[in-house]
């Protein structure tokens, strides 16, 4: 009680004088001298104004405790947000980075602009010392980072605190060693993607004592001082090791450094290569996660060019224990695991030199057939939705079957309506299958020997009504060309319903989808889809069916009565494939592939007397033209730094060349 009656008291002087000079400086009745002085009147009003001033900075003082308390109230807040415990390592960090924030303000308010507990976080990383501020400084990070923030631009610009913090992945002299060593390996996992290894001499070292043994861990930490018994639980630091591992993946200097390593992929590989692997990932839920960041590990570092890869690729197929793991987890374990084994396997599978066998590989087909195909059976409805492990066992089973020609054989063989089942899966809701149906199905038309009258007068239909349903982009000057006679005949009502088709007929701005493809993308996105990636994807999937299909598997005549048959007239054929190339003049990748796509399957047609005289009508030269001045640059840029390896040979012929 004397406390606050003396805290009250120490208000109660100063706001008196407060109020007595407010008073006499509002009264301005300082008497007759004052008033005939010419000079005592101005003076009274500083000497009153002073008083103010003094009496205010002296509540300020006074009051500063006031606002400690609400600063205190507002970070006690900010920590539960943060999920940080109520410790004292805690409320001291919090109460220092206020005090900080208060010294900067006095001394240059401009500076705290913007500065926020993240900055004081990282600042602590090079500026304190590794017991206190480090791991204090660490603890925050962690947090930010578990919480979804993006630190990177704090930390990457500056290779200091980068290298202060994969330092720390080793640290073990000092108490809290281990929980210091797990929130800085959950901060470097958060850059790792980011992280080149040759500007940091002795990375790899660091990273790879986090894969050490589980009890060598545990022995180490009752060795450290005071026992701190902080830290995640059983796994941890393997787990965020191979997080780590994973993101450096991205860049194939790094994967060669980590390949490198003495010792680094004996350790990656001790889960895959045990002979109690099945046991334990039954048992141990905690290990199944670490199998699962081992695979992703493994699959990444298979993914890149040179020795690293096929050392790696030798070392896995020549031990029996890790081949006999692989089939089981592809056959007997959840999605995750499933998706990690089936990348390894068909990253084996890929590499001709190595043999993988009959055996394993129709097991690995198989499945893979299962996990794609499963959709659209009797009882199970369709879904829009993407399922990662049903688009990875698509994209797989595209690696297989492409350029390899046994492999397109043994898919056949194992499932033989393959055919039939991709055809119908080429309506599914999600444009991620469909684009994928129709990529296999190329293979299957380039590598197998198929029922041709089956290509003519289905599958070719499907896919040409696809490509010629999208609506176009209507004109710039709103204007529409005329329909000449043919075109007006073409999309007569009663043609159109004898061929199953909702075309409305060609105006030269639009041609309407069908209603099927209308109410498909109406029902998988809400409304009418955009021109994305995905579905530029999907369009240049099915656009690479029907070039394969009409080189390989029919004849031009064949090719023009399947155009006929979706109900397009050679006026509408032409229109559509000019809109085609003229809605993909940018220069990305995937315009560039349809735009030589639709070239190449228009550049017999042009000769063609059905055709010749709408092509020079529609000006289609001129579209290709324009499109190979917007593009060449892209393409000159590619064609120089050498991007145009693996499945889709962007580059040749070059648009000039279709253009001539």
């Amino acid at each position: 009680m004397s406390c606050v009656t003396a805290y009250l008291f120490g208000y109660s002087g100063p706001v008196a004088c407060i109020a007595f000079a407010l008073w006499r400086i509002a009264q301005r009745d300082y008497g007759e001298d004052a008033s005939s002085d010419g000079n005592l009147m101005p003076a009274l009003d500083i000497f009153y104004s002073l008083v103010l001033l003094q009496g205010g900075l002296y509540v300020l003082w006074i009051s500063w405790p006031l606002f400690d308390c609400s600063a205190a109230r507002s970070l006690r807040a900010y920590r539960r947000q943060l999920g940080l415990p109520d410790e004292q390592w805690c409320r001291s960090y919090l109460f220092r980075y206020l005090s900080d924030t208060r010294a900067r303000c006095w001394r240059e308010p401009a500076s705290i602009r913007g500065r926020r507990l993240r900055d004081f976080a990282v600042d602590s990383l090079v500026s304190g010392s590794w017991e206190d501020d480090m791991l204090s400084g660490l603890r925050f990070l962690d947090a930010f980072v578990t919480q979804g923030a993006d630190i990177r631009t704090q930390l990457l610009p500056f290779r200091p605190r980068i290298q202060k913090l994969i330092d720390a992945l080793g640290w073990r002299q000092s108490y809290g060693a281990r929980e210091m060593r797990e929130a800085a390996a959950r901060v470097v996992a958060h850059l790792a993607g980011d992280i080149h290894l040759a500007q940091f001499p002795g990375a790899m070292e660091c990273i790879s004592s986090l894969l050490q043994e589980e009890t060598t861990l545990l022995l180490t930490n009752k060795q450290d001082k005071g026992g701190s018994s902080r830290g995640g639980g059983p796994n941890q630091l393997i787990l965020q090791g191979l997080a780590i591992l994973e993101g450096l993946a991205f860049d194939d200097h790094n994967c060669r450094c980590m390949c490198s390593t003495p010792g680094l992929l004996r350790k990656v590989m001790a889960p895959l290569s045990s002979a109690n692997l099945m046991n334990d990932i039954s048992n141990n839920i905690n290990w199944a996660d670490v199998v699962s960041r081992s695979l992703k590990v493994l699959y990444k570092l298979l993914q890149t060019t040179g020795k690293t890869s096929r050392r790696l690729r030798r070392e896995i197929c020549t031990n029996k224990q890790s081949m006999s793991n692989l089939e089981s987890i592809l056959q007997h374990f959840d999605e995750e695991l499933q998706m990690g084994a089936m990348g390894i396997l068909t990253q084996l599978a890929l590499d001709l030199p190595i043999n993988l066998g009959n055996e394993t590989k129709g097991k690995l087909i198989k499945k893979q057939l299962q996990i794609f195909l499963a959709d659209g059976e009797e009882g199970e409805e369709p879904v829009a939705e993407l399922k990662p492990r049903k688009a990875m066992a698509g994209r797989t089973l595209v690696l297989l079957s492409t350029k390899i020609e046994c492999n397109s054989a043994l898919i056949m063989t194992i499932q033989n309506d393959i055919m039939d089942r991709l055809s119908v899966i080429l309506d599914a809701k999600n444009t991620t299958y469909r684009a994928i149906a129709a990529q296999i199905l190329e293979n299957m038309c380039d590598y197998c020997d198929l029922d041709k009258q089956w290509i003519k007068e289905t599958l070719l239909p499907k896919v040409l009504a696809e490509i010629l349903s999208t609506k176009r982009v209507a004109p710039e000057n709103g204007v529409s060309p005329p329909r000449d006679e043919e075109n007006q005949q073409n999309s007569a009502p009663g043609n159109l319903e004898e061929n199953h088709n909702n075309y409305t007929q060609e105006d030269g701005t639009e041609i309407q989808e069908t209603s099927s493809t209308a109410e498909r993308n109406k029902s998988s996105d809400g409304g009418n889809e955009d021109e994305t990636t995905t579905t530029k994807l999907m369009r240049e999937a099915f656009l690479s069916l029907a070039l394969v299909i009409r080189d390989k598997l029919i004849s031009a005549d064949d090719f023009d009565d399947a155009i006929q048959k979706v109900g397009v007239g050679p006026a509408a054929f032409v229109a559509k494939m000019k809109a085609i190339v003229e809605d993909n003049c940018q220069e990305t990748a995937e315009s560039l592939r349809i735009v030589k796509l639709c070239c190449r399957i228009v550049e017999p047609m042009m000769q063609r007397h059905q055709y010749a005289q709408h092509f020079r009508n529609k000006e289609f030269v001129l579209s290709v033209s324009n499109a190979s001045e917007i593009m060449s640059n892209l393409e000159s840029c590619m064609l120089f730094a050498g991007t145009d390896f693996g499945l889709k040979n962007t580059m040749r012929p070059l648009l000039s060349d279709l253009k001539n």
